[in-house]
C-alpha cells in the first residue's frame, strides 16, 4: 500500500471517502490505473476499526504496552494478567478522547467492539493491529478468558502465593488452545478482507474498461453525425 493510501486511515473519519475518491482521480490523471483501482476498493472504516487504527497510530506506545502483556499472558508470567487489564483501560480512556475530539458519541456498543479488537488484535494480530489499517472490529477470540474476566469488570483478589502445578499446567495449555484459535481467526478474516479487495479491484477495472468504451463510442457518434 503506497504512503498516500496509508494516510487515508489516519484522517477523520468524515473525510475517508472524499480524500480517498480524490486520490483516485489523481492516480488516474497520472496513467496510474493499477493503484487507482486499489485505492478504489479500499472500504471506509466502521466507527470502531477507525478508533483502533487512531489509536495504533496516535498511542503507538500505549498498544505497544498492550502487546507486550498479552504476550506475556500466554507466556504465564506473574502479574500479567494486571498488566493486560491496566493498558487495556488506558486505551479505552484514550478510545473515549479520540471519540470526542471527532464529535462522535462514545456509546457502549463501539467501546465494546474497540475493548474487543484490542484484545483480539494483541493476542493473535498485533501486526494487523499495529498497521492501523482496520475497516471493521475483529471479533471475540476467547483471550479475554485467559487474561481473566472482560476489560472493565470489577478486579479479582490476587490469587495465593503458591499455585498447584497440575493447575498451572492446565492454564497454561488452555492459554495457548486461545491463542490459536484467535490467530485463525485473525488469519481468516485477513483473508477474506484480501479476497474482497481482489474482486473489487477487478470490479473497478473491468468499470474503467466500459467507461472508456463509451467514450469512445461517444466520440465516434459525434464523428458520424457531424460528418
Amino acid at each position: 500500500m503506497t504512503k498516500d493510501a496509508d494516510r487515508l486511515f489516519g484522517l477523520p473519519l468524515a473525510e475517508f471517502t472524499g480524500e480517498r475518491d480524490a486520490l483516485v482521480r489523481k492516480l488516474r490523471d497520472d496513467g496510474r490505473r493499477d493503484e487507482a483501482a486499489e485505492v478504489a476498493a479500499l472500504r471506509k472504516p466502521v466507527l470502531a476499526a477507525w478508533v483502533v487504527n487512531q489509536l495504533a497510530r496516535q498511542r503507538r506506545a500505549e498498544v505497544r504496552a498492550l502487546v507486550r502483556a498479552a504476550e506475556a499472558v500466554k507466556a504465564g508470567r506473574r502479574d500479567a494478567e494486571e498488566r493486560f487489564r491496566s493498558a487495556a483501560d488506558a486505551l479505552g480512556r484514550s478510545a473515549r478522547t479520540l471519540l470526542a475530539d471527532d464529535g462522535q458519541r462514545a456509546s457502549d456498543a463501539v467501546l465494546r467492539d474497540v475493548a474487543t479488537t484490542l484484545r483480539a488484535a494483541a493476542a493473535a494480530a498485533p501486526e494487523l493491529l499495529a498497521a492501523g489499517r482496520l475497516t471493521q472490529p475483529l471479533e471475540a477470540t476467547g483471550f479475554e478468558a485467559m487474561a481473566g474476566a472482560a476489560v472493565g469488570a470489577p478486579r479479582r483478589k490476587a490469587a495465593p502465593r503458591k499455585e498447584d502445578k497440575t493447575a498451572a499446567r492446565a492454564r497454561v495449555e488452555s492459554a495457548r488452545k486461545a491463542v490459536t484459535a484467535a490467530r485463525t481467526e485473525a488469519r481468516a478474516l485477513e483473508r477474506s478482507a484480501s479476497d474482497a479487495e481482489t474482486e473489487a479491484r477487478k470490479a473497478r477495472a473491468a468499470a474503467d474498461g466500459a467507461g472508456e468504451r463509451l467514450a469512445d463510442a461517444e466520440r465516434e457518434l459525434e464523428r458520424v453525425t457531424k460528418g
